[in-house]
């Protein structure tokens, strides 16, 4: 039932990123904690929901110039962190490592499939002109909801199913190797701190290299201090 619940969030995300409303709903930092409640683990939603809104900071469709899929990601992501969390009992920090390396590369597969989306919603788009010149508004408005319904579902399956496997392998290696809960957490550690800076980075303006360097130092910093004092 969860899974069903975040394929529904996931795919309403997908069509508010871009095709409705756009009140910024589908961005990680949002959409994080409400795919971790769907599957009933808001800390896992509220941590990488966090993060990753910070990677994926500077991620804007301009034009012509097609950004990463950042909901389809955050979707898989939140969501297989959240079932390995229920699973394992606990270990949310490496578990968001591990879902973060199997998921990220869904950003990439969603982008490309949104790309081919965008060339068919060009002939539904050039359909929708002719039936209004021959007075058929109910037929352009079909054609306009035909484009609605190809991230929706785009979203709506490749959300559950990243989640699952990301779920999945999460609690194999974890269970099988314990051990690599404390690289993971150094790991997830790091990756905040690239987080940061890429999102610092995304600063249009002059200090954007201070920002840049001293956040990811600055999260490194404390990272080697907490360590000094286990």
């Amino acid at each position: 039932m969860g899974l069903l619940v975040l394929a529904a969030v996931a795919g309403l995300a997908a069509v508010e990123r871009r095709g409705f409303l756009q009140a910024m709903l589908s961005r990680p930092v949002i959409l994080g904690p409400l795919c971790g409640l769907a599957l009933g683990d808001l800390g896992a939603g509220l941590l990488l929901g966090a993060v990753l809104e910070l990677l994926f900071l500077g991620a804007v469709s301009l034009g012509a110039s097609m950004a990463l899929h950042e909901t389809v990601a955050t979707a898989a992501i939140a969501g297989g962190a959240a079932l390995a969390g229920q699973r394992l009992g606990g270990q949310q920090v490496a578990v968001a490592a591990l879902a973060v390396a199997v998921g990220l590369p869904l950003a990439i597969a969603g982008r490309l499939a949104e790309a081919a989306f965008d060339k068919g919603n060009q002939r539904l788009d050039e359909r929708a002109r002719r039936l209004l010149l021959a007075g058929d508004a109910r037929g352009a408005m079909r054609c306009n909801l035909l484009g609605l319904a190809a991230p929706f579902a785009l979203s709506a399956l490749l959300a559950p199913l990243g989640a699952a496997a990301i779920g999945a392998a999460a609690t194999l290696l974890l269970t099988a190797v314990p051990r690599l809960a404390r690289p993971l957490e150094l790991a997830f550690a790091a990756f905040a701190a690239l987080a940061c800076a890429a999102a610092a980075r995304s600063l249009r303006t002059a200090r954007a290299p201070f920002f840049f360097f001293g956040s990811a130092g600055t999260l490194l910093v404390i990272l080697a201090l907490g360590r000094l004092h286990r």
